[in-house]
């Protein structure tokens, strides 16, 4: 009689085939996500070496670059970020092939597409606006857009990132001081009114200025006028902007009067936005000064008829008035990044 031979069963060897299936998949989660944990880390390394760079050419240049002074070339957007010395954009003239960088660096396909740097009207990845001069990576274990803001130096001291804007974090200050009692003319002088005909009330609430002159006598909506290279005076959307990142509905800002719930509080000197308005009254347009303390009233560069639209803050309220004002009476600005 033969004795049976061992060996396995159809139920054993299908055991041993899902052991091996389930050890296969773990191999392969695991790999997947250590591959994952890698792309994040590079990905967040290459965005550090473009911060770099563009901090590096700020330093030597007082201002970062423009997209009109960069070097834009194909191999940009098909080649890793990885071959980037950050002394490239120390030169913009000398960025040439493989290493050249456009200000408007957009890699948002291809492998190694992580970044964008904003020019502060162009949507970043997946559609979501950025500040200018900040960069995006996507972070593949979270599915996050992760945003670096470059405008460090800036952020830290002058400016304030609030949503998709860059705002000056104290009122403009630029000038010549003349007396109350005498008008701002087109001349080539900047020219300033204080609080009381006192410089010391510039340095500590900044200048107030008729329209016309705060505008450099142009009527353009978003004009630079007084306010430095690379930010403008906001116009009454950006304003409305601003509201609406604070809390407003966009039915409310686009309203008049006394609007939204806590952004005047928001806005003013200790309030949660970071801009601390002072309120820093006005010069009327027969040269006197009143309400300081009491009241603020900001300039936009939108026009109404013969007035400008404005922003009113008052002591006693916590919301914001929209509405419009003589362009003889000094009001101050505040600066919007570009």
């Amino acid at each position: 009689m033969r004795k049976a031979t061992s060996g396995f069963t159809i139920v054993e060897l299908l055991v041993v085939i899902s052991i091996i299936g389930i050890l296969s998949t773990i191999s392969t989660t695991s790999y997947l996500s250590i591959k994952t944990s890698a792309r994040d880390s590079e990905r967040s390394s290459k965005i550090d070496i473009v911060a770099e760079a563009l901090e590096k050419y700020y330093d030597k240049n007082g201002e970062y670059p423009s997209c009109a002074n960069m070097t834009k070339s194909a191999n940009v957007v098909s080649t890793s970020l990885g071959n980037m010395n950050p002394e490239v954009l120390k030169s913009p003239s000398a960025a040439t092939g493989t290493n050249s960088i456009s200000s408007c660096i957009n890699l948002a396909a291809g492998i190694d597409a992580i970044a964008y740097v904003g020019d502060g009207s162009t949507a970043c990845l997946t559609g979501q606006s950025c500040p200018k001069w900040s960069l995006q990576y996507s972070e593949e274990s979270t599915g996050s857009i992760i945003t670096v803001n470059s405008r460090r130096r800036n952020i830290g001291i002058d400016w304030i990132a609030i949503g998709t804007q860059v705002w000056a974090k104290a009122n403009l200050n630029a000038g010549t001081m003349i007396a109350g009692a005498t008008e701002q003319t087109k001349n080539s002088i900047l020219e300033k009114y204080c609080y009381n005909n006192l410089e010391s009330n510039c340095t500590t609430y900044g200048g107030l200025y008729q329209w016309d002159e705060a505008m450099q006598y142009v009527t353009t909506q978003g004009a630079q006028g007084m306010c430095p290279a690379g930010s403008h005076i906001p116009s009454d959307n950006d304003w409305k902007i601003l509201e609406v990142q604070l809390g407003m509905s966009q039915a409310q800002a686009d309203a008049t009067g006394w609007r939204g719930t806590d952004q005047g509080t928001q806005l003013k000197s200790g309030g949660s936005s970071g801009l601390n308005m002072p309120l820093a009254g006005f010069r009327t347009s027969l040269g006197s000064f009143f309400d300081l303390s009491s009241y603020t009233h900001l300039w936009s560069s939108s026009e109404s008829l013969s007035t400008a639209w404005l922003r009113w803050l008052n002591s006693g309220y916590t919301t914001v008035n929209r509405t419009t004002g003589d362009k003889t009476v000094g009001y101050p600005v505040r600066c919007l990044g570009n």
